[in-house]
C-alpha cells in the first residue's frame, strides 16, 4: 500500500520536473540593470555603516600604521599567525 503512494506521488512529480523550463537569457541592458541596483545597495550598505560607525573612527583618528598595528596585535592574541609577506 505504502508502495503505492510513493509511486504514485513520485509519478506526480515527475512531469511536473519535466515541464521547468530553463531559464531564460539575460539581455545586456538586465544585467546592468541588477549591477547598478547591486552596487546601490552595497553604497546604501556603506553609508548607513558610516553613520554608525563615523563618528567613532573620527574620534579615533588613527594612521594607516596604528591600525596595521592594532591589527596585528588582535591577530597576535587570537592565535592567527602574520600573513608571509
Amino acid at each position: 500500500m505504502r508502495c503505492l503512494l510513493i509511486l504514485g506521488l513520485i509519478a506526480a512529480a515527475l512531469p511536473a520536473a519535466a515541464q521547468q523550463l530553463p531559464p531564460a537569457p539575460v539581455t545586456p541592458a538586465e544585467r546592468q540593470r541588477q549591477l547598478d541596483a547591486w552596487w546601490a545597495r552595497q553604497r546604501e550598505k556603506e553609508a548607513t555603516d558610516r553613520a554608525i560607525n563615523g563618528p567613532r573612527e573620527a574620534r579615533r583618528a588613527l594612521s594607516r600604521d596604528q591600525f596595521e598595528r592594532w591589527n596585528r596585535q588582535s591577530d597576535r592574541r587570537r592565535g592567527i599567525p602574520l600573513p608571509p609577506f
